[in-house]
């Protein structure tokens, strides 16, 4: 045989198998495209009936049939038939018995969790051993797999097949287990893009009700703005000056705003309260009406009730006083076509008694009024009623002039309201917050910021201290010479605009990483951060005390000033923002004590002086509770004879610990903080109360008491009244005391503080200038103040040992004495030379350690009083 014979031969003999391998491709590539589609069908499906339809044909496609079915757990566990597609047994539904579905194959899968291959003779089998019930089914076989989502079972696809050629292997198996997967992938997507919308759509409802309830409340929000804006422009109509025509127009503007008021009128009673006359009446029907005798009508009804009435259809409500609503039905004979609608209307009374009423009314709407409206009506008829009873009294005080001047201010508000959406709502809040945030920690007047931002700045900087030890920063706690002065001067106005032009002077002298703020008044601070070295805080602080030497221009006057500065540098001491704010104040002060316009470091010493500062504030005030306190009494005489005339009081505080205290060691404290009123008050107390024993002896009963007083009670408001009130109180005698000021009460308010004196000279008191010749002592206290006695100061009086010139002021001074009517005292005298010369130069009395010794009163020996009468009366 020939070779290409052979060859055609072996061809032929290979060709079934080639055909055979041909139809198994074309099987996988079918097999493959199914598959292929189903996983695209599982990633991207939205529908679950669009799902299963779909599934068909890839079924079709994949498997020996199409007829299958998918069971589904609900939500109590219970197998229910989801979709089922039997193109020859429509009965199939029957296979998964809601009721009993665990005696079904599908059951069985669902049951044992694993797939089930199962032939009609294996069905026959597990019949007869009571696993399943059979329905009648014609299947030859049936294949079933269980939905798994991990390890739970969801559900199951099962297969039917109806051809007796037709049976399931172990690759349709497979194919179903994958196909089950898919469709376990398919179900979860469908269910959770439907929790997603059902979320979303819950979410939106949700929203949606939330923007009409926050719509609503603005509504309402809004009424309520509007009604309570009508009532307050009610009320400041009825508080303005205006003709009372005006006034009614106004009214019925405002009344309109609120209530439909288009027919709105004011009735009153005539003087003899037979007439009804209409003053004002605005109504789309009717023109105005003539005055008119009492009648049936309904303006009549509202007199006689005497409280609001509203009536609608054919029932009146009525307003008692305390606020109730009551109802009765409308008897009243009236006419039908001229009754209106709706009317409201409210009685007009003056202490009681009725003289009017206000109604409006409406023809179309029975329901334009509300029983709520009788309040509103209440309100207005009250405010009616004021003006009309204001305007009949100024028309009687008026009555004698020739014209009346009218006045009419007139003022229009309106409010716009916008319904704005959430977004914008949200956004107005977050701006009033932020606004709200800026002037909660910001200073008002000068924008800078205030002590709570400052404060907080600061608790950051003492906190990033501890983290890091090598940050320095410090503290400047800025105070302001002569400020007080330009207020009291020059105005509220004027002290404003000097402390807006101060905080921009500092602004310019400090870096911009530092902290400047207002504390309140002319106390201002600046935090100095991330400091290099001690000159950085001394060049800052020399700057701000140039810049604030410098002149001020305000409202035309030419103006300085001075910067007081205490500093306090960062410490791992402190603890707080207050420690170090409360340790540059200090350092502030000692600032000011050393003689102004500089600055200086605090130091621990500083703190000692504070806290002994502190003690001695408490401790005084307890000794005032205590009564602490003694009064000791030095003799002043007449040095030309050296009787004794009277006793100047001193004061001595027994202190529980420190012993005996003179006035030098407390009495500035006492001054600072204001006490000292209360420890004058006690002493003027005791000096009556001595001076009311000594008027039971005749050697004292002439005697004088001289007390040394407070500026305070001259220029503090009310304090001399209380002053005066209180030796009335407490003597009948006046003129035995003698009140001493010294020069610095009328250092700051000297008009004021004349005044008080002229009014103790009135009163009955004697004055006497107390230390002159320590001061300036001007020769203005000797002739244009009311002083009886002028005591000259022991610094002065000592200067005598050694320096005659003075002597010779002295003669001076007791020759003036002479014509404006004072008499000379000299205290401190300590030798009879020095009292030799007083007496050469022709001073009169005198006080001190040579003459007499302070001591108790029980010390004081007193002695033959013949002079004590000149002395009072001189």
């Amino acid at each position: 045989m020939e070779p290409r014979a052979k060859e055609n031969v072996h061809a032929i003999r290979q060709l079934p198998k080639l055909k055979s391998l041909l139809k198994k491709y074309r099987q996988l590539k079918t097999m493959q495209s199914g598959l292929l589609q189903l996983s695209e069908l599982a990633s991207s499906v939205t529908d679950m009936d669009a799902f299963y339809h779909a599934l068909e044909s890839v079924i079709k496609t994949l498997l020996v049939t199409d007829s299958f079915h998918i069971a589904l757990l609900n939500p109590v566990d219970e197998l229910q038939l989801t979709y089922c597609h039997n193109p020859v047994e429509m009965r199939s539904r029957e296979h998964v018995d809601l009721a009993n579905w665990r005696k079904s194959l599908t059951g069985l899968v669902l049951l044992r969790q694993q797939a089930i291959h199962c032939s009609a003779k294996e069905r026959l089998a597990l019949a007869k051993a009571d696993e399943i019930i059979l329905y009648g089914s014609a299947c030859i076989d049936w294949l079933g797999v269980p939905l798994k989502r991990g390890q739970q079972i969801i559900g199951v696809l099962a297969l039917q097949s109806y051809d007796p050629k037709l049976y399931f292997s172990e690759r349709d198996c497979q194919i179903l287990e994958f196909i089950a997967e898919h469709l376990v992938t398919a179900i979860d997507r469908v269910r959770s893009r439907e929790l997603l919308e059902s979320s979303i759509r819950h979410r939106t409802l949700k929203l949606t009700h939330t923007n009409q309830q926050l719509q609503r409340e603005i509504v309402e929000r809004q009424l309520a703005v509007k009604a309570h804006q009508v009532l307050l422009n009610i009320s400041e109509l009825t508080a303005k000056s205006q003709a009372i025509d005006d006034f009614y127009q106004a009214l019925h503007h405002e009344v309109n705003k609120l209530l439909p008021a288009t027919n709105f009128y004011i009735a009153l009673l005539s003087e003899d309260k037979s007439q009804l006359e209409f003053p004002y009446y605005c109504d789309e029907r009717l023109p105005h009406p003539k005055t008119r005798r009492l009648s049936n009508g309904l303006s009549e009804l509202a007199i006689r009730k005497e409280k609001p009435i509203l009536l609608r259809g054919k029932t009146i409500y009525s307003l008692a006083a305390q606020g109730e609503v009551t109802e009765c039905a409308f008897t009243q004979h009236y006419p039908e076509h001229e009754l209106p609608k709706a009317w409201l209307a409210s009685p007009l009374s003056d202490q009681g008694e009725i003289f009017g009423v206000i109604a409006i009314q409406h023809y179309q709407d029975e329901s334009a009024y509300q029983s709520k409206d009788l309040e509103l009506m209440r309100f207005v008829s009250h405010h009616i009623s004021i003006e009309i009873l204001r305007q009949k009294i100024q028309q009687q005080a008026l009555q004698s002039h020739e014209a009346l001047e009218q006045i009419i201010n007139t003022r229009t508000q309106e409010l716009q309201a916008t319904n704005l959406n959430l977004r914008m709502q949200i956004e107005e809040r977050r701006k009033a917050e932020a606004r709200l945030y800026h002037e909660a920690h910001h200073d008002a007047l000068t924008q800078l910021p205030n002590r709570a931002m400052f404060s907080d700045r600061l608790t950051y900087s003492i906190r990033h201290l501890k983290r890091y030890p090598n940050h320095r920063f410090a503290v400047l706690f800025i105070d302001l010479d002569r400020f007080k002065m330009i207020n009291d001067t020059l105005g509220h106005h004027a002290g404003d605009q000097f402390l807006i032009e101060i905080s921009q002077r500092l602004l310019k002298c400090v870096r911009d990483n530092d902290i400047l703020a207002r504390l309140g008044g002319d106390e201002f601070v600046v935090l100095l951060d991330s400091l290099q070295s001690l000159d950085d805080v001394e060049e800052i602080a020399s700057r701000i005390i140039t810049s604030i030497a410098q002149p001020f221009e305000l409202e035309g006057h030419t103006l300085y000033s001075n910067a007081s500065i205490g500093i306090a540098q960062s410490s791992l001491n402190y603890k707080d923002a207050n420690e170090i704010l409360r340790d540059a104040d200090a350092a502030m002060y000692q600032a000011k004590n050393l003689g102004r316009g500089r600055y200086v470091f605090f130091d621990d010493s500083m703190r000692e002086q504070l806290l002994a500062s502190m003690t001695l504030e408490q401790e005084l005030r307890q000794a005032i509770i205590s009564k602490q306190f003694e009064l000791h009494y030095q003799k002043i005489s007449d040095l030309s004879s050296t009787k004794t005339i009277g006793f100047e009081v001193l004061l001595r505080w027994q202190h529980p610990t420190k012993g005996l205290l003179t006035p030098s060691e407390f009495l500035f404290m006492a001054e600072e903080t204001g006490m000292i009123l209360d420890i004058e008050t006690w002493v003027i107390e005791e000096v009556c109360l001595q001076l009311k024993r000594w008027k039971q002896s005749k050697e004292y009963e002439h005697i004088f008491i001289g007390v040394n007083l407070s500026g305070r009670h001259l220029t503090q408001a009310n304090q001399l009244t209380k002053l005066i009130d209180l030796i009335r109180l407490n003597t009948i005698e006046p003129e035995r005391i003698i009140l001493e000021f010294n020069e610095s009460a009328f250092a700051r308010h000297a008009e004021l503080a004349l005044k008080g004196l002229r009014k103790l000279k009135e009163f009955g008191v004697k004055l006497a200038l107390d230390d002159y010749g320590a001061g300036l002592s001007s020769f203005n206290f000797l002739h244009n103040y009311p002083f009886e006695f002028i005591k000259l100061d022991r610094s002065f009086i000592r200067t005598l040992n050694h320096n005659d010139k003075n002597l010779s002021l002295v003669k001076a001074l007791h020759e003036l004495g002479t014509n404006f009517g004072y008499r000379l005292v000299a205290e401190g005298i300590e030798s009879e030379a020095m009292l030799q010369k007083l007496q050469n130069v022709g001073c009169e009395f005198g006080q001190g350690y040579h003459i007499s010794r302070p001591g108790k009163m029980t010390q004081v020996s007193v002695e033959n009083n013949s002079n004590v009468v000149e002395m009072c009366r001189a």
